[in-house]
C-alpha cells in the first residue's frame, strides 16, 4: 500500500537526517531527546517495513545519492551555526517536510476511498509531539 511506502521512506530518511545531526549536538539533554525521537521513527520504520513486499520495500528506499545529498545539506548548515536553536530549528523543519509528504498521501488515499491505516495517523502524531518538544530549543 502506497501509504506504508511513504511511511519507510519518510521514517528511514528522517532516522538518517537525526544521524547527520547527532555529531552537532552539543547539549546532552537535546541530544537524549533527539536520540529518543530516532527510535521511535525506526519503531515505525519497521513496522510499515513489515507491510511491504520486496519490490515495495526496495522502491520505497532512498537512493545513495538522495542519501549523500542530505548528509551533505546538514554537514554544511550545521557547521555554520550549531547552536540548540539552529539545531533544533533543522529537525522541526524536517518534520514539516514529513508531515506534509505523509499528509498529500493520507488525502489521496482518502479521496479514493481508501481506508487510513492507524498507524499514519500515529506518525502524524509523533510528528506533531516531536516538533512541540523541540521548539523548547527555540
Amino acid at each position: 500500500m502506497k501509504i506504508f511506502r511513504e511511511i519507510v521512506r519518510n521514517t528511514a530518511m528522517g532516522a538518517q537526517s537525526i544521524d547527520n545531526i547527532l555529531n552537532y549536538i552539543e547539549c546532552d539533554k537535546l541530544k537524549n531527546l533527539v536520540l529518543a525521537q530516532k527510535e521511535v521513527m525506526e519503531d515505525f520504520y519497521e513496522k510499515a517495513k513489515s507491510e511491504l513486499g520486496e519490490q515495495e520495500l526496495e522502491d520505497a528506499q532512498t537512493n545513495p545519492i538522495q542519501r549523500a545529498m542530505l548528509k551533505a545539506g546538514v554537514k554544511v548548515n550545521a557547521s555554520f551555526d550549531n547552536s540548540n536553536t539552529h539545531l533544533a530549528s533543522m529537525l522541526i523543519d524536517g518534520y514539516n517536510m514529513g508531515i506534509t509528504s505523509v499528509q498529500k498521501c493520507i488525502n489521496g488515499l482518502t479521496r479514493d476511498g481508501v481506508e487510513i491505516p492507524e498507524l499514519a495517523s500515529d506518525l502524524m502524531k509523533t510528528y506533531d509531539k516531536n516538533i512541540k518538544a523541540l521548539r523548547a530549543y527555540l
